[in-house]
């Protein structure tokens, strides 16, 4: 059966009773959330090189065209700048992309965490059946004598 991954709240699940299947799946787990990182910082660092264009597009657009009806100095420029709809577009861009990177940052942080609750479990299992298999054996010495 192909697994698939996306619902983070199924993906931090962990079926006890079947640890051999779920340390085998982890990587690809943590493989699939660290590659959706990978593209969410990707597209915020296009986010941000198109806020940096935009800003500049516009403002040689508010230079080459001043206002008529207001003294023409950085401080309007700034506040035209900051006003304009392709830039405020530009920077909600930046926050969606930033947003999303924190949130598959958090992600693969999660998943990190399932890897080593799958590791504790299995080293809880281990310990004990072999702590039931000592007793057993210290119970059958007693048990002869």
């Amino acid at each position: 059966m192909l697994k698939t991954f996306g619902d983070l709240e199924e993906d931090r699940k962990i079926d006890k009773g079947r640890l051999d299947e779920e340390n085998a799946i982890q990587p690809m787990r943590y493989g699939f959330y660290a590659d959706q990182y990978a593209q969410a910082k990707t597209e915020l660092e296009r986010a941000k090189n198109n806020l940096e264009a935009t800003i500049a597009k516009q403002s040689l657009f508010y230079r080459r065209n001043p206002p008529t009806d207001l003294k023409t100095t950085e401080a309007v420029f700034d506040a035209l700048i900051n006003a304009d709809r392709e830039v405020c577009d530009a920077k909600e861009a930046v926050t969606v992309s930033q947003e999303a990177v924190n949130t598959l940052y958090a992600a693969v942080s999660s998943i990190q965490d399932v890897r080593s609750s799958i590791d504790n479990l299995v080293k809880l299992s281990v310990n004990k059946f072999y702590g039931e298999q000592d007793r057993d054996i210290t119970r059958e010495k007693l048990n002869r004598n």
